[in-house]
């Protein structure tokens, strides 16, 4: 299977966060390291309905050329229980960056990684053999190739620049299934004050039962997500997919 993907770079497509895909409700401050590197931290907040699923607090690192090197999401619960942890590096891509998730419910880690040239979907569960699948990343079949969190990043790239009137073809990989899903987006509208609003529509029959479609807004002048509707990339407790909107302010 030949799947492609976008390299960083001066010129780069980059795309969620479960789906991705997804941020959310906090704050934003930023220190400098003695690399001169960009280090901007920020919470955010999911609802399952009336009640908090989980709060995700972010730590993402830019250098000093604002190109994205690495992403650290921690996943937890109201209370502060950790729930699940995502690392991303996206110095090799911004649109499938090399990843990993733990779930500390479960012990269960899923991801991705590069070995001799290809893209390799792991998934693990404790005291059980790595389960892998290998994938070439030369050709998507005319899709935008995704995983984790490279969808938010494809769009921070193309606000100013996506049409209206034409659907985007993507191809999101899900380590967990050692598969990929495809997904149609367009922009959905604009207000005045500049956030922009896509609609994702899900084409894999069995997603389509819990989320057929999702949805998320983006600040175009701000440069960043401000609300998420849809499937979740973090499970319930009892295993099982749930929706959520997620809020972002900053």
């Amino acid at each position: 299977m030949n799947l492609k993907s976008v390299k960083s770079g001066p010129i780069c497509i980059e795309m969620i966060r479960k789906l991705c895909f997804i941020y959310s409700l906090g704050s934003l401050t930023l220190a400098t390291t003695s690399q001169a590197n960009v280090i901007v931290h920020y919470q955010g907040i999911a609802m399952d309905g009336d009640h908090v699923a989980y709060i995700e607090k972010h730590t993402v690192e830019y250098d000093d050329k604002k190109k994205l090197l690495e992403a650290k999401t921690e996943y937890v619960t109201e209370d502060g229980k950790p729930v699940a942890e995502l690392k991303s590096d996206f110095r090799e891509s911004l649109t499938v960056p090399s990843h990993t998730v733990k779930d500390f419910r479960t012990g269960n880690v899923e991801g991705l990684r590069r070995e001799h040239g290809k893209l390799v979907l792991f998934d693990r569960d404790p005291e059980k053999p790595e389960r892998t699948r290998s994938l070439d990343e030369s050709d998507a079949d005319n899709h935008v190739l995704v995983g984790c969190q490279g969808l938010n990043y494809y769009l921070l790239d193309h606000l100013e620049t996506i049409d209206p009137e034409q659907e985007l073809s993507l191809r999101f990989l899900i380590p967990g299934k050692l598969d990929y899903y495809d997904f149609k987006m367009k922009k959905i509208g604009e207000s005045a004050d500049g956030i922009v609003e896509f609609e994702i529509a899900i084409q894999n029959w069995f997603l389509k039962i819990f989320a057929p479609k999702l949805w998320v807004k983006y600040d175009k002048n701000k440069k960043h997500i401000v609300w998420y509707k849809g499937l979740s990339n973090i499970k319930n407790n009892d295993g099982s997919n749930q929706n959520v909107t997620i809020t972002y302010k900053y």
